[in-house]
Formats: C-alpha cells, sequence, structure tokens
C-alpha cells in the first residue's frame, strides 16, 4: 500500500483531516514521489532519504517563478513527519517484517518572518481599481464581487478560507454583523461575529442570494492558485506592491494596534505573543526605540575655564 492511499484510505478518515488538507498532504508526497522515481510506500520512509528529500526539494526548481521558500520547505518536512509519525504509532510494518519506526531527521530552520500588511491608501487603491472590473466571477459581477470581498477582508481580520465559505444566512442586515462559523475557520474551534460597516452591507445587499449560496463563490480549491493570480493583476493595475490576502489580516491587526488596541480578540488568537510576531508590521503600529527610554551618558563637552 502506497502512503497516497494510507492518507486517504485511512489517516485522512481517522484524523477528519479536510479535502483541502489532504490535498496540501497529497502535494507533498507529489514531490516524494518526483524525488524517489516512484510512489512513494512505508518502506521510503527512512531517516537519510528524507533528509535528502528535503535538501533535494530546497535545491530543485519547481516553478518558473522561485526555489520553493523556507516555510514550504518546513511544510513539507511537517506533513512527512506527521503521516510517518502517525504510522510509527500504530506500529505499522516494512516489507521484510520490520516495525516502522518514529522519523528522526533534521526539521527545516524557517527565519522569522517580518509581518507586512498593506497600508490603509493601498487596500483603498485596490478597492477603487476594483470596481472597475470586468466580466463575472460565478455569476457576481467581478466590480462587486473584489471590492467587498476585500472590504470584509479588513474590516473583519478573517481569513480568505473563511471568507470564501461565507453563506448570505450568516450576513445579517439589520446589525450589520458577518458571522464566521467554527466549522470554516482555521482550527474549527469558535465562531465568531464580526461588525462591518452600513456601507459595505448595502454594497452586500445588492447581489444578496439564497441563504445556503455562498456570499463570494468561488470554483473550488483547484481555483485557488488563479484567486491569488487575480489578486496579484489588481495589485499591478492599481500600482500597489503585490502581498497576499493573509496581508489583509495583517493590515487589521497592525490598525488595532496603532489605535491601542490589542488584535487578540479580533483575530481569535489564543495569546498576544501570536499577533506581536506575525501580524503587527512596525510601519503601521511604529517602532519602539530603546533609546527613549534610556538616559543619556555623553555629557556635551565644555570647555575648559578661561
Amino acid at each position: 500500500m502506497t502512503l497516497r492511499e494510507l492518507l486517504i484510505d485511512r489517516v485522512a478518515p481517522l484524523k477528519n483531516l479536510s479535502d483541502r488538507t489532504t490535498k496540501m498532504y497529497e502535494s507533498t508526497l507529489d514531490r516524494f514521489r518526483d524525488f524517489l522515481g516512484h510512489e512513494p510506500t512505508v518502506d521510503d520512509l527512512d531517516d537519510l532519504t528524507a533528509a535528502k528529500f528535503l535538501r533535494w526539494r530546497q535545491a530543485t526548481q519547481h516553478s518558473k517563478f522561485k526555489l520553493i521558500s523556507p516555510a514550504s520547505l518546513a511544510k513539507d518536512s511537517a506533513h512527512l513527519r506527521s503521516l510517518w509519525g502517525w504510522l510509527a504509532k500504530k506500529r505499522w510494518k516494512k516489507s521484510n517484517g520490520e516495525l516502522l519506526e518514529f522519523p528522526d531527521f533534521a526539521r527545516p530552520r524557517v527565519p522569522k518572518p517580518v509581518p507586512k500588511a498593506f497600508q490603509a491608501e493601498d487596500l483603498a487603491k485596490l478597492v477603487a481599481k476594483a470596481r472597475t472590473r470586468k466580466g463575472y466571477i460565478s455569476g457576481k459581477p467581478a466590480a462587486w464581487y473584489w471590492p467587498t470581498k476585500i472590504m470584509a477582508m479588513f474590516q473583519t481580520g478573517e481569513r480568505i478560507g473563511a471568507i470564501l465559505e461565507l453563506r448570505w444566512s450568516e450576513v445579517d442586515f439589520q446589525k450589520n454583523t458577518l458571522t464566521f462559523l467554527a466549522a470554516t475557520r482555521k482550527g474549527h474551534r469558535e465562531t465568531i461575529t464580526r461588525p462591518i460597516t452600513p456601507e459595505l452591507a448595502r454594497m452586500l445587499a445588492t447581489q444578496k442570494g439564497a441563504p445556503n449560496e455562498r456570499v463570494w463563490p468561488w470554483l473550488d480549491d483547484r481555483e485557488m492558485l488563479s484567486l491569488y493570480g487575480s489578486l496579484r493583476v489588481l495589485c499591478k493595475n492599481a500600482g500597489v506592491e503585490y502581498h497576499p490576502f493573509h496581508s489583509i489580516r495583517k493590515s487589521t491587526a497592525s490598525y488595532l494596534k496603532r489605535a491601542g488596541i490589542s488584535a487578540k480578540k479580533q483575530l481569535g488568537h489564543s495569546s498576544e505573543e501570536m499577533a506581536e510576531n506575525h501580524y503587527y508590521d512596525e510601519e503601521i503600529t511604529g517602532r519602539e526605540s530603546n533609546l527613549d527610554y534610556l538616559p543619556p551618558i555623553d555629557k556635551p563637552h565644555e570647555p575648559p575655564a578661561a
């Protein structure tokens, strides 16, 4: 049985992995297959093989744009280690009858990222340019779809995944709120309700659909790359430096921080440390200098008395 079969037939159902997460695991197995030259099996789960795979993955260009990022390499490593660890915990055996040992290869080091958010002025440019977009997206005018989605993401601070899963039954036009169900949010732990402006509520109402329809429909997970590509085109046309959708969430966090409000509750984080390390853009929040608190130790030079 291949690792892919084990993932789909056993691991995904038992660990209740979402379709999207399963596809991400499969993407790692695709690269592992490319490295091995055959579909990976339990027999291929060897520390030296895994270490060589990660080195190959890091040095091999799989995209016409660039080499794999440290974060993506770490994700491949984590996927392989997680799948391997589950099999070892279940005392899976290799074809020679030996028990599969737990993984012990080194984890890739990931440099701490510097949070980068969209400035409010740039988001305003994106919204303005988005209002001029032509055509339709899943039956919705693109000139409505993109401005409202960007505004909703900024006002709520919610992730793109939950935004795309929002249904019309979760939009309250009386209270001007959006409710994101736990089942559609990262971690699947908490349902949250966030206010939106009356202006955005009015814009949404012009395209209101059936209760179970998605507010911002997209084709499926396979089209996510074109969704990001469309954002890249929008940024270029608006004269704005491209950042992924998650940077809009960082914008929300950073402007709240600048106003003296912790973004912990708004983002649904368990600690302030998460926002400090991964969300606050100092270009927005401002940089705190140690020099503001240290007393001077060099006195002005005074010429000797005559």
